[in-house]
């Protein structure tokens, strides 16, 4: 049973820690009606749903989100660990037998991984700025920069570099610079995408003891969840790349590109993704 820790009034909302194995997992869960698991990127915490939970309980749906291992109030993880059974333990831990997965980034591919393991348990998906495990990402944008702050200890510039490659909307400009040699500007002001995409930079580049799923990438033709493909046009190459061939291998699958958004999208268009995101799952 989790043992929950602390419980504050918003429509229902409940804080509780859920004890895992080697770990422990922040959950937050508001609202009733029909289950809705969000799953947060690998460069963000649970807080990237601060605006997609009060709309889908606005909109008759039960929220739950919680932050992954090492990632804002979640401690790191003191032994190895599936983040699939991470995912289908909160749904325990919550009486959930099957609820809608929405991930972004990292979390799709939990989303995606929880759906070939249990398909019982997941009702639709929906990916936004999708990963997918065993999928061969190309070197991306800044690795030179990344690099290099890591082998130096530079954590700061560690999480700038990070946050110009997954939020470059929030220093107005495109990432990397077009001068090669260019130093990425930190004297813009910094919005809520990129201070939490800081925040986590050191979780992101710490060895969190997560177990490597299985490659789904010969498995995707045999989801039979309905799935909803969102991305961004201002995203990386490679994230769209990715999101084409998810949407055209799962067999339910719709693409869409929201223009002016890029990898964060929950924060970038709110609007139109939830607006997209409660036609998916009134659809189901």
């Amino acid at each position: 049973m989790p043992r929950r820790t602390s419980r504050r009034s918003l429509r229902a909302m409940t804080e509780f820690a859920l004890e895992v194995p080697g770990g422990r997992l922040h959950v937050e869960e508001t609202g009733a009606g029909e289950p809705v698991l969000l799953l947060h990127a690998g460069v963000t915490d649970s807080r990237v749903w601060d605006t997609t939970a009060p709309l889908l309980v606005s909109a008759g749906y039960r929220a739950i989100r919680y932050d992954a291992r090492g990632f804002g109030r979640s401690p790191a993880s003191e032994a190895p660990f599936s983040p699939v059974a991470d995912a289908l333990a909160v749904l325990d831990a919550t009486g959930v037998p099957a609820a809608h997965f929405v991930g972004l980034s990292q979390g799709a591919a939990t989303a995606i991984d929880a759906t070939l393991a249990a398909p019982h348990r997941v009702r639709t998906l929906t990916l936004v700025a999708p990963g997918l495990s065993g999928y061969g990402w190309p070197r991306l944008p800044g690795h030179e920069r990344r690099l290099a702050a890591a082998e130096s200890g530079d954590m700061h510039g560690l999480a700038l570099e990070i946050a110009h490659l997954w939020a470059p909307m929030s220093f107005g400009s495109a990432y990397p610079p077009e001068d090669a040699t260019a130093e990425p500007a930190d004297t813009e002001p910094e919005d809520f995408a990129s201070r939490i995409v800081r925040e986590q930079a050191e979780a992101l580049m710490a060895d969190d003891r997560a177990a490597e799923e299985p490659s789904a990438l010969p498995h995707l033709a045999e989801i039979t969840a309905p799935a909803l493909v969102v991305l961004g046009d201002r995203d990386l190459e490679a994230v769209e790349h990715l999101g084409r061939l998810l949407a055209g291998t799962i067999p339910a699958a719709t693409l869409v590109t929201l223009t002016g958004a890029d990898h964060i999208l929950p924060l970038r268009v709110p609007d139109r993704l939830h607006a997209l995101l409660i036609e998916h799952l009134r659809r189901a």
